[in-house]
């Protein structure tokens, strides 16, 4: 049978799916509601990105956006655990899900890593995006699709994690099942905001490690 073709448009992949969109659900709220205390050196790392997030940001590219904000993001947040998760960035993922050949290239995930750097049980995705809504690349869209495709991977009946953002604005998302559900915006040139980012992203590591 012909493989069907989906692009990156969210309302296409959720009619395709049969995706319920929910705003409160137990996955999400136990994962962004996380809180941890960070060490003096990963304060002064924050203060530092805060500082240049606050009064830069806003005129940063992709790549630097990548480079300046997620990368030390990530370097706070200390997700990164020998042989059990590790950050990897522009890898392809694919996969046929009920009838759909998906296919996208991730800007970021978290994965169990194999010998030779390379990613396997795809747990959390980011896609990050500079421009507006509607666009071919919508991130929300290309989020959706790697989510589905590492829940087919999986297939362990476990919450698959995932984020996107537009510029310096981040929203969180679970899905389970068909269960879809999004958080409200983070902003990270808010003080508050850019904190439980790390804290969210953290918490990663720890639903990882009870799988």
């Amino acid at each position: 049978m012909e493989q069907k073709k989906l692009g990156y448009d969210p309302n296409d992949i959720a009619e395709a799916f049969s995706l319920v969109v929910n705003e409160d659900f137990t996955h999400l709220n136990s994962w962004i509601n996380a809180s941890y205390e960070l060490n003096p050196y990963e304060m002064t790392l924050f203060n530092e990105l805060y500082e240049e997030t606050e009064f830069d940001a806003s005129y940063w590219n992709e790549e630097e956006l990548k480079v300046k904000m997620i990368g030390t993001i990530f370097r706070i947040a200390k997700v990164q655990t020998p042989k059990i998760a590790k950050v990897f960035y522009e890898r392809p993922i694919s996969e046929s899900v009920n009838g759909y050949n998906l296919s996208v290239i991730c800007d970021c995930l978290i994965a169990t890593p194999l010998p030779f750097n390379k990613p396997t049980k795809p747990y959390f995705f980011l896609q990050e995006f500079k421009k507006k809504r509607g666009e071919k690349n919508d991130p929300e869209g290309q989020l959706l699709t790697a989510m589905l495709i590492a829940q087919a991977k999986n297939n362990d009946q476990k919450p698959i994690y995932g984020g996107y953002l537009f510029g310096t604005v981040w929203n969180f998302a679970t899905l389970m099942g068909n269960q879809y559900c999004i958080s409200r915006e983070y902003n990270a040139t808010r003080r508050d905001d850019l904190l439980q980012i790390i804290n969210i992203l953290r918490k990663i590591k720890d639903l990882i490690q009870e799988r």
